[in-house]
């Protein structure tokens, strides 16, 4: 087999699983951790196959290992302190994840031809249109919140707003030779990704439309200009706010959030959202400050943990029902301590720090900041919505995660500049 078929064997199967792995992640419960699991093996095999490029395939980027790691090293620490006891492997299984998935997909593509590093965005728009058209179809037939099989209503907005984010940043590349036609089916696509995310009625998710808006300026200013842009920045601030008083279903849900919080005062152990997550949060604080070290563990000691402030703490339905924090942050702090909670900062600020000095190096070539646009509304849409979410409640979550953080840190590399100059093969 040639060096030219090999790559091409090898990018088509590396591309095409971080493409479908959003689709699969939306649309099916396993089909995301098998993606995965397949986008891991095919990098393994370029890693062994090609060679790696002058400067080595993660150069530049030990820094971000040695932050990553953080978040293994903390899992292994508070199951170390527990003895083991807990079976909690899945809790290092996702840790893992995180780590192994993002540095082996980053130094794979690092060896593949960076040309074709736009294209697994296709799949991005494709599961925001899949999603959408399933948020869509379960709400004309409930008349309700459409709740998925694959998320909570939560989960899934997020997940489908922060997809047509992507859509909206990818008009800074080009993939065909139909300029025209490409920029309407991108605005169409991101069009109707936010329409099924109103659907949703996620209240946490509109906490982050701010970022993603200045985050765009931030992308396009230079093309059409800062006056333009901070005016295109208003506009959609205001068109933002339209829609989403437009929903009545939304309005509904925020000022039903309003009445629930003034009641959590007077009954704290009441079964509604509000007061269930105020339940949650404040049980996974009093479980960090009690053993801040190592935590409590992660999965059935967490649950035992909950089970155990029925009726003090948390109403029997919560105690018997919920097995996480909903919130990634105390959940982590709660599970592994205050140094897995340091790892968890460090997962998603580590990146995102690498993204935007790159989006914000304006000599570099609007397709690199694209790529880094994108990846710093993933990281900062992902620490905003976990704030009231469990957003990497399942491993499949935490896999999408990482080999799209990988994917988009590859796709803005040659936007790194050492001592002045660029380095890497796509400089």
């Amino acid at each position: 087999m040639t060096k030219t078929l090999r790559s091409s064997i090898l990018s088509i199967l590396l591309y095409g699983s971080l493409g479908l792995l959003p689709v699969m992640l939306m649309a099916t419960s396993q089909g995301g951790s098998a993606l995965f699991y397949i986008a891991l093996v095919a990098s393994l095999a370029t890693l062994a196959c090609m060679p790696a490029p002058p400067n080595g395939s993660l150069r530049g980027y030990g820094t971000l290992t040695a932050c990553l790691a953080v978040t293994l090293v903390a899992v292994l620490a508070s199951q170390a302190a527990h003895h083991f006891a807990s079976g909690s492997g899945s809790e290092f299984e996702r840790a893992g994840r995180l780590v192994l998935g993002m540095v082996f997909v980053l130094a794979a593509l690092r060896r593949l031809d960076d040309r074709d590093l736009q294209y697994p965005i296709v799949g991005f728009s494709l599961a925001g249109l899949v999603a959408a058209i399933t948020v869509v179809k379960l709400s004309w037939e409930t008349g309700g919140r459409p709740e998925t099989e694959e998320y909570n209503a939560v989960g899934y907005g997020n997940l489908l707003l922060l997809f047509g984010v992507l859509t909206v940043f990818s008009l800074g590349w080009r993939l065909t030779r139909y300029a025209r036609t490409e920029i309407a089916i991108k605005i169409i696509t991101a069009g109707v990704a936010f329409y099924g995310f109103v659907l949703t009625q996620t209240r946490t998710g509109w906490m982050a439309v701010p970022i993603f808006i200045l985050i765009g300026v931030g992308l396009f200013a230079r093309k059409v200009g800062r006056r333009k842009a901070i005016m295109a920045c208003v506009a959609a601030l205001a068109i933002a706010a339209a829609v989403g008083a437009s929903s009545s279903a939304l309005r509904q849900r925020a000022e039903a959030g309003v009445t629930e919080l003034r009641k959590c005062e007077i009954a704290p152990l009441t079964d509604s959202s509000m007061c269930i997550r105020l339940q949650l949060w404040g049980t996974a604080w009093q479980m960090f400050t009690e053993q801040p070290l190592f935590g409590v563990g992660g999965g059935k000691p967490f649950e035992a943990r909950l089970r155990a402030e029925e009726g003090r703490r948390v109403s029997s339905y919560v105690a018997q029902n919920f097995g996480e924090a909903h919130s990634d942050p105390l959940y982590t702090l709660a599970t592994t301590g205050i140094l897995g909670g340091l790892g968890l900062l460090l997962a998603y600020a580590a990146p995102a720090w690498i993204f935007f000095r790159r989006l914000v190096r304006q000599e570099n070539a609007l397709r690199y900041r694209t790529a880094a646009a994108m990846g710093l509304a993933f990281c900062l849409g992902f620490a905003i919505f976990g704030l009231t979410e469990l957003m990497f409640r399942g491993m499949r979550t935490v896999s999408f995660y990482a080999v799209s953080v990988a994917w988009l840190l590859a796709a803005s590399h040659s936007a790194t500049i050492s001592h002045g100059q660029p380095h890497g093969r796509s400089s």
